[in-house]
C-alpha cells in the first residue's frame, strides 16, 4: 500500500471532517439485477455465490476507492484486497472465509472451495481468524440468501475505524430478477457517488464475465 498525499488529493477536507466520527460510515442497499449471472452459473453448473464474490473482489479492485483505508489517521492506498466472507457451518453458526483475488474464475472456484471446506471444520477463533481479522487489507462480505431485505445495520464497537468496506449479499428475487445489496463505507473516503460508481464497475464486471466465458 501506498499513502495518499493529502496535500493533492481532493478529499482532504472530507477526510478531516469525517475521520474521528464515533461512526463514520454510512450505508446505502441497492438493487442488483442478478437474474442473467443466476441464470449463466446454472446452465454452466458453477457456483453462483461463488461467482458473485469473485466479480465482486474483482470490481473492488477496478474502483480505487474501495481500496483505500484509514491508518494511523491517514488516508492509504491499498494495491490489492482479501476477501473476509461470512459462511454457514453444518452447525448453523458462521465461520470467517478468507479469499485471495484469482487470474480467472475456475482458479478462483478451486481456492474458494478449499478455503470454505477448511474454514467450515474450525471454530470461529480459529488460526486463520487470529491471523487475518483486524487487518486492512479486507473487504467484509456477508450473506443473507433467506432475506429479501430493504435496509440493513450492522453491530460494531467503538474502535479504531480503518476504512473497510462491508457488502452484504440478500436472497435473489428469481421473479423480478433482483437481488439486494447493502454496502457500508467509511465517509472520509467515499460519497455516494462512489458507492454508485462502484455499483456500476460491479454490474459491468457481471455482464463481461457472462459474455467473456
Amino acid at each position: 500500500m501506498t499513502p495518499i498525499d493529502l496535500t493533492t488529493w481532493p478529499r482532504q477536507q472530507h477526510f478531516s471532517l469525517f475521520k474521528d466520527f464515533t461512526q463514520p460510515y454510512f450505508n446505502v442497499c441497492v438493487q442488483l439485477d442478478m437474474l442473467p449471472l443466476y441464470n449463466y452459473c446454472k446452465a454452466q453448473q458453477i457456483s453462483f455465490f461463488q461467482s458473485y464474490i469473485y466479480l465482486t473482489l474483482q470490481a473492488c479492485h477496478r474502483y480505487q476507492p474501495m481500496l483505500q483505508r484509514v491508518i494511523n489517521d491517514a488516508p492509504w492506498q491499498l494495491n490489492t484486497a482479501r476477501a473476509s466472507v461470512v459462511e454457514l457451518a453444518q452447525d448453523d453458526t458462521f465461520r470467517f472465509s478468507y479469499f485471495t483475488q484469482q487470474d480467472s474464475f475456475f482458479a478462483f472456484q478451486t481456492h474458494a472451495t478449499h478455503v470454505s471446506t477448511a474454514a467450515k471444520l474450525q471454530p470461529l477463533f480459529s488460526h486463520a481468524f487470529s491471523q487475518t481479522e483486524g487487518q486492512a487489507d479486507l473487504i467484509h462480505i456477508s450473506v443473507l440468501p433467506w432475506l429479501d431485505f430493504m435496509s440493513f445495520s450492522h453491530a460494531f464497537t467503538q474502535g479504531t475505524n480503518l476504512g473497510i468496506p462491508k457488502l452484504v449479499f440478500g436472497k435473489l428475487n428469481k421473479l423480478t430478477g433482483k437481488m439486494p445489496l447493502s454496502i457500508d463505507v467509511h465517509h472520509a473516503l467515499m460519497d455516494g457517488l462512489h458507492v454508485a460508481k462502484f455499483i456500476n464497475e460491479l454490474q459491468v464486471a457481471i455482464t463481461q464475465f457472462i459474455n467473456t466465458n
